[in-house]
């Protein structure tokens, strides 16, 4: 059949995972050898009977088709199955490709010339969409629909008529000159292209379940849509006699309804609506009736072909768009929606717009009561100095970041939270979304460690009684010495003010000395928040190592240190570090309870490198069991009779909280060592 319009197009692909199938068309394709021969039969039978249709829409006496589905039925199929398939599927529509030319009649040399056109524009449609937008991409998509005209419906068609036209030529079949075949097979296929494969991929890719469910509700809408478009098609096309009394502008009465499937129904709806009009179109215009009708069968075929390319471009566009917006919305209000944080839409005056379910379960607030309110009016739910706050991070629409605020709730609950706002546009309107971070629980679980902790200090504190002892005792008893011998002095004839002076400059010394170990006590027994800050650690360890000397000597344990040399600034807050490194020592020092006394000995280590200082306590003990060694800062686990099990795991989380951290392990000679890591100031923490 010369002339005949031949489509080619290609369309989004469908993701080629055996292990999760397509879940359209595609998923018949994919899989067992029975899925294999349906497949081939469906693309024998499509490729057949869009030949078919093809040669009942041809303007005869002329060898004119206005579009030729065959090509779009076999490259809408490629793209919905694995490329690995295709030379299967190019197979079967061969035999029908032969047995429609046979019939019409064409020599068997143009037969085949045929099919090698058909079928690499099928190929070079399907490889190049799936060049673009990769093996998964859904076809409701503005890329994949763009995809699906630039490369399906304009490239494939466009590089394989010359390809068709030449072997035309070739064969000597026809009389018409090389561009004429050209033109007709490229206007043809594309327009069959616009028309046809959008309806084969759309519906095509659409999950099974979904098309077999019937809901006769939801089926009202898009019933009542394309009866109305029968109706309204099948009497500009089709009733409507050509001549004088044609009334060209009825050319544009079903517009209306195709915008309806492109607003309501998407890329799939508006592909089979512009799909029927199209099919009444041709039809009428190959009976002589309709608006299409009026001119030669060549320019009538031109006109049908330029009117659908336009309209079915610009519609199935304008369905993705809208289902594309559609899609992020339902995405945003389910997120707003199940957010487990509380969220808040505010117009830029400080009106609200909308809140979420979980602000109106923490809060109390139903949503009725919220809409339409002002943020100047919720001095019931912010202190007059966090509500000024809050007003000045978001003024202007400007963005805000984690605000620590206190928020009360209807029933007089404050709650902690922390606030973060972005400006956005919503519906044409400048917006902020508030996002409302409860941490209420969070700051009652910090304040409870940090109580733990300092409950922790105390036991610890309370148990090196000998240390207290030690450093208060020996500079006060050396207070006491210096004054008894300054009286002695005074009582002499000649008072030695020499050796007076240097009395009081003794007391003054033990005096400071007391005082200064009141003081290193006192700060680690006060109870206060974290406060990382650059530390010398050397000198840290060098406080605790004073206040546990007594209590060392009174367990006949040697403590030894070695501290590195030009040790950088640690990263920490210094009383928590020291809590940590006072349980390890102390921890050390009980596990040699029943070891020799000659052979006590823990070592206090410090090294460093680039990014990090470690710390290690060391003990000549028993060590630990193996099976004890991955719980042992696990809260409650204790190795000791009279021990709670909360000194290494309030160690631990001390580390972890310094972005550090914490392991023990076994040594060969004997005992047990204590590492831990904080980060060292460098340039990756300098402020």
């Amino acid at each position: 059949m010369f002339g005949r319009a031949k489509s080619g197009s290609s369309a989004g692909v469908c993701p080629e995972r055996e292990s999760a199938p397509w879940r359209g068309i595609a998923g018949w394709f994919h899989g067992c050898e029975r899925r294999n021969f349906l497949a081939a039969f469906l693309v024998f039978a499509g490729y057949f009977l869009g030949a078919r249709l093809g040669f009942a829409l041809t303007f005869q006496p002329h060898p004119v088709s206005v579009m030729w589905p065959p090509n779009s039925v076999l490259l809408g199929i490629l793209l919905l199955t694995s490329p690995r398939r295709w030379p299967f599927l190019l197979l079967a529509a061969f035999p029908a490709h032969l047995a429609s030319e046979w019939e019409s009649g064409v020599p068997l040399p143009m037969i085949l010339c045929w099919f090698i056109s058909n079928a690499s524009e099928a190929l070079i449609g399907a490889a190049l969409v799936r060049w673009l937008i990769g093996p998964s991409a859904h076809f409701e998509r503005m890329r994949s629909i763009g995809a699906l005209f630039l490369c399906g419906a304009l490239v494939a068609p466009f590089l394989s008529s010359f390809i068709d036209s030449a072997f035309v030529t070739l064969n000597h079949f026809g009389n018409q000159p090389y561009w004429n075949v050209w033109r007709m097979r490229f206007f043809s296929n594309v327009f069959t292209a616009t028309i046809f494969l959008p309806v084969i991929v759309c519906w095509g890719s659409r999950p099974v379940a979904s098309r077999l469910k019937v809901n006769l509700p939801a089926l009202m809408e898009p019933g009542a849509l394309f009866l109305s478009l029968l109706i309204v098609s099948g009497f500009v096309f089709c009733f409507q006699e050509n001549g004088p009394t044609t009334i060209p502008l009825l050319l544009y009465a079903p517009l209306p309804f195709l915008l309806w499937a492109a607003l309501r129904f998407g890329p799939t709806g508006t592909s089979a609506t512009i799909f029927c009009v199209a099919l009444f179109a041709i039809w009428g215009a190959v009976h002589g009736r309709g608006p299409f009708a009026a001119h030669l069968p060549e320019q009538n075929a031109l006109s049908i072909q330029a009117f659908f390319v336009v309209i079915s471009t610009a519609l199935t566009f304008l369905a993705a768009a809208i289902a594309e917006g559609k899609r992020a919305e339902e995405r945003f209000t389910k997120a707003f929606r199940s957010s487990p944080d509380a969220m808040i839409i505010t117009h830029l005056d400080g009106r609200v717009v909308e809140v979420n379910e979980r602000w109106e379960r923490i809060y109390g607030y139903p949503r009725n009561e919220m809409i339409g309110r002002a943020t100047s009016e919720l001095s019931v739910y912010l202190s007059n100095n966090d509500r000024e706050r809050l007003v000045k991070g978001t003024s202007a629409g400007r963005s805000l970041h984690n605000l620590e605020l206190s928020l009360r709730t209807k029933g007089g609950e404050f709650r902690q939270t922390l606030i973060s706002a972005e400006a956005a546009e919503i519906g044409g309107d400048d917006c902020l979304i508030i996002i409302i971070r409860d941490i209420t629980d969070r700051k009652r679980g910090e304040e409870a460690q940090q109580n733990l902790a300092h409950a922790s200090r105390l036991a610890v504190v309370g148990e090196l009684t000998a240390m207290v002892a030690h450093e208060i005792n020996q500079p006060l008893a050396a207070i006491l010495c210096n004054a008894e011998a300054a009286e002695m002095l005074l009582e002499s004839k000649e008072l030695p003010l020499q050796e007076i002076r240097e009395i009081l400059s003794d007391i003054r010394k033990n005096d400071l000395r007391a005082d200064d170990a009141i003081k290193r006590i006192r700060g680690l027994l006060r109870k206060r928040a974290m406060q990382v800050q650059p530390i010398d650690l050397n000198e840290a360890v060098t406080d605790v190592l004073r206040l546990v000397i007594g209590d060392a000597a009174r367990r006949h344990v040697v403590i030894t240190r070695e501290l590195a040399q030009n040790l950088p600034l640690a990263l920490g807050d210094r009383v928590y570090l020291q809590q940590v490194l006072l349980n390890l020592i102390v921890n050390a020092m009980e596990a040699m309870m029943d070891v020799s006394e000659t052979d006590r000995r823990v070592s206090v280590q410090t090294k460093a490198n680039e990014t990090e200082i470690e710390l290690l306590v060391a003990d000549s003990g028993r060590g630990f069991r193996q099976d004890d060694l991955p719980n042992l800062f696990e809260s409650f686990f204790t190795t000791k009779p009279e021990g709670m099990g909360l000194g290494l795991s309030i160690a631990r989380s001390i580390i972890e909280s310094h972005q550090g951290r914490i392991w023990a392990e076994n040594n060969s000679n004997g005992g047990a060592t204590f590492h831990f890591t904080i980060p060292a100031v460098g340039p990756q923490n300098a402020t």
